[in-house]
């Protein structure tokens, strides 16, 4: 008799928590759903980084090219203008005799080499010419 009485207690309360057991799966399910959608989205979203990534990546390639190339074709300019500098300087009448007795010494040639000074470099002579 003294287990009888016992029994409905015991078993009411393992229906309890079976009944507990079951909701907290039922949550388990839940969660894993939750999770699951929560890792999707993570992916896809790393998924786009990578795509954005290297579209910048190729973005900054092409930025850079184009940079490389516009310096290499300052520096073909300045050459240019170095050479066409050169050959302007050897085109203009060169003093002959005596300093004091040359017009061009005084007027051209002296203003020239002062101008350059200032310049520092053939681009910055023609500003002030």
């Amino acid at each position: 008799m003294h287990c009888c009485y016992k029994c409905p207690n015991i078993l009411s309360k393992l229906k309890k928590h079976f009944a507990e057991l079951e909701a907290s799966q039922e949550r388990m399910k839940e969660l894993t759903a939750s999770m699951d959608k929560i890792v999707e989205t993570l992916q896809e979203g790393h998924s786009q980084l990578s795509k954005s990534s290297e579209k910048t990546n190729k973005r900054l390639n092409l930025v850079f090219e184009e940079q490389h190339h516009s310096k290499r074709d300052r520096d073909c300019l300045d050459q240019d203008l170095n050479k066409l500098f050169n050959v302007y300087h050897n085109l203009k009448p060169q003093p002959q005799g005596h300093v004091m007795d040359n017009p061009y010494h005084q007027d051209d040639i002296k203003p020239d080499v002062i101008l350059m000074n200032k310049a520092r470099s053939p681009l910055q002579y023609h500003k002030f010419v």
